[in-house]
């Protein structure tokens, strides 16, 4: 695989037609656009610095410096040390400040020349041109301590602070500590603190070793070295590098950094790097240099010892969140009660928002420690730590101190007092989510139900009328009955009688007469149907093939021929007149059938097609001959047929051939009717 890359890029670069860079000068000296076309380069230069843990690798090849980026991969063993002659091969990659070197291939060549370290003063350092490239500042140094793989040593050149990063691969032949206050000589390579816009947002060195750092002039102090007690430090009458000693007992050990302790008027915070065997509850005596920082003086310490140990570890102070802050409070070991509002975790370790007398505040416990059992947010803490101020006024004294945060030094710090209620802020937020939900899910039911009582009222009122409608009916075929119909019965017997009293007579008397019979029988015939029509709701409720079905089966039943209804096609409502007129057409051609055709089958065929609906009647009676039939030969119900197909837009058809039976057909346009509405 990393010969198919190697390959890969040898392609590239042969792609591109580029004689590779040769030197570092003319690395540095490409514009923005020809950095990022990765031209490739060839290199022998010498080691200035190289961070193991880092892969952070400096050379200089006489001309300039630059930093080569060395993959996991790539990382040799032994590592690198300056002054190692290295053969580089790669391309220009643009970097984040300066272009850096990406290596495809580096191998060594013996010993090289190390370049110049030229002094430089504090202005020249901190331009940023000067990346990448050897140096050599004079110095104080004001602190050290270990992180990430490195020794930390903190120097202050022409009053500006900066860090020197040594890797610490090897076990240190100097006391780094014992460089506090002293003023030396460093050789290093400059490098960058950097944004993602390419800017320079500070400097530090790279420093390979602590043999670096020589010694110019070493601080010797005037005689004994004064003890003073915590609240004793950077008083008025006190000079800024006089070395003292401080006397106390450790409240809290931070590999690698330094050490709490609690002494006289206070506690402080004591920075060293120096290996220490102590404990919380250890008696030390440290010699050192007072630095100033927040709320309270703090200590370079040059030498930390244990006098003794105390018969118990110190107890923790009461603190009370909401009283005004006092300088006794910052770095010492209180204790306090605290709701547990909240539980975040990062690679640094765990931290508690927590709130004691209204006053928010955070608890950190450092990586890799964890709590004996599972926090909650809810529960009520007993916590013990250090306590350090917090302020964003401009006048940084305790009283104005806005916050404050405590540091845990081990889990036995967090002491639970009270579980998490069962009812707490999270079930409180599901359960007011589940409200908002369920009353939507009302308000939607509540608004459906509203939409169905309204179409349920609605369908209550249509059949409130249609009930008031077929009573009414009911009421006027009863009044038909015991009026219209009685008086034609008696009108009928006055006929008869006449007919009787006319016998012998002339034809042309009793011709009107005859006609008048069957107009009267065609009268009753009508007053019959209508009532059975106004009592029936088989038209109204389920349709017309229902109706037929109801209507005028005893009908062809009174002249003993059977009744047989077939549709075709899906049925559907038309329009009210359209339904009644096919009715009353199918009573009519039913009628004629069963009382003048001596017919023993009546067929009635309804088809219902997209744009049209046809009804026929067939009978399989004696049949006649539709041309010679008139009005006057009793054949009313014909021209009654004629008239109601006109009404409705509709076309009739007779067919029949005497001894053969009839068929009478109609057709009508489709035009759909919304059905009732039913409950």
């Amino acid at each position: 695989m990393r010969a198919l890359l190697l390959l890969s890029l040898v392609w590239l670069t042969l792609a591109h037609g580029e004689d590779p860079l040769g030197s570092v000068r003319a690395v540095r000296e490409l514009d923005d656009q020809r950095r990022g076309q990765n031209l490739p380069v060839k290199l022998q230069a010498t080691v200035t610095y190289y961070h193991p843990a880092w892969g952070v690798l400096f050379v200089h090849d006489g001309t300039d410096g630059i930093c080569v980026g060395v993959g996991e991969d790539k990382r040799p063993s032994p590592p690198y040390q300056p002054g190692v002659l290295l053969k580089v091969e790669g391309s220009v990659n643009p970097g984040e400040f300066l272009p850096v070197v990406i290596p495809w291939t580096m191998q060594t060549a013996g010993t090289g020349t190390l370049p110049a370290y030229p002094s430089v003063n504090a202005e020249q350092l901190f331009s940023p041109a000067m990346d990448a490239r050897p140096v050599q500042v004079r110095a104080i140094v004001k602190g050290t301590w270990f992180a990430e793989d490195s020794l930390v040593v903190e120097v202050e050149v022409e009053g500006r602070l900066i860090r020197a990063i040594v890797p610490q691969t090897e076990p240190l032949k100097r006391l780094p500590w014992q460089l506090v206050e002293e003023q030396v000589s460093v050789r290093g390579v400059a490098g960058t603190h950097f944004n993602d816009q390419r800017q320079m947002s500070g400097r530090l060195l790279f420093v390979q070793n602590l043999e670096a750092f020589n010694l110019i002039e070493e601080a010797k102090p005037s005689g004994p070295v004064p003890e003073v007690p915590v609240d004793g430090l950077l008083r008025v009458d006190a000079p800024l590098r006089q070395r003292v000693r401080v006397r106390g007992v450790t409240t809290h050990v931070v590999a690698g950094r330094g050490l709490y302790l609690r002494g006289q008027g206070g506690s402080m915070f004591v920075q060293t790097a120096q290996s220490m065997d102590l404990k919380a509850g250890d008696d030390v005596e440290v010699e050192g240099y007072p630095v100033v920082t927040a709320f309270r003086p703090s200590l370079s310490a040059v030498d930390v010892k244990k006098t003794g140990t105390a018969p118990a570890p110190p107890g923790p102070v009461e603190f009370h969140a909401a009283d005004t802050r006092h300088s006794r409070e910052q770095c010492e070991l209180v204790t306090l009660a605290a709701d547990l509002l909240e539980v975040n975790r990062d690679r640094t370790g765990i931290n508690l928002v927590c709130r004691a007398d209204g006053q928010p505040f955070e608890a950190t416990l450092g990586w890799p420690m964890q709590p004996a059992e599972k926090l909650l947010p809810g529960m009520k803490l007993r916590l013990t730590g250090i306590c350090e101020f917090i302020s964003d006024k401009p006048l940084v004294i305790p009283r104005n101190a806005t916050g404050f945060r405590l540091i845990l030094r081990a889990p036995e710090d967090i002491a639970i007092t009270a579980r998490a209620p069962w009812w707490d802020e999270q079930r409180a937020r599901w359960l007011l989510g589940s409200l908002l939900i369920l009353a939507m899910a009302v308000g939607g039911w509540a608004v459906s139900l509203q939409f169905m009582v309204n179409k349920q009222k609605n369908v209550i009122r249509e059949q409130a009328q249609q009930q008031a409608t077929l009573e009414e009916r009911q009421r006027i075929a009863q009044d038909l009955h015991d009026t219209l119909e009685q008086e034609l019965v008696g009108v009928n017997m006055l006929l008869d009688d006449t007919a009787r009293r006319m016998q012998g007579a002339e034809s042309s008397a009793t011709q009107p007469l005859d006609l008048a019979r069957r107009l009267l029988r065609r009268a009753r015939d009508d007053s019959r149907t209508t009532i059975r029509e106004l009592r029936s709701v088989a038209l109204e409720q389920r349709g017309l093939p229902a109706a037929i079905e109801e209507l005028l089966r005893p009908l062809a039943a009174v002249g003993g021929a059977e009744f047989v209804v077939s549709v075709v096609g899906i049925p559907v409502r038309l329009a009210g007149t359209v339904e009644t007129n096919l009715l009353r057409f199918t009573q009519e051609a039913v009628a004629n059938a069963a009382h003048h055709s001596g017919a023993k089958r009546i067929d009635v065929r309804l088809e219902y097609h997209d744009e049209s609906v046809r009804l026929s009647v067939r009978d399989n009676g004696c049949g006649f001959d539709p041309a010679a039939m008139t009005a006057l030969d009793g054949h009313f119900g014909l021209s009654g047929m004629r008239e109601r197909a006109e009404k409705i837009s509709g076309r009739l058809r007779i067919h029949s051939v005497p001894g053969q039976g009839t068929e009478v057909e109609v057709s009508v346009p489709c035009v759909e009717f919304p059905a009732p509405a039913s409950a």
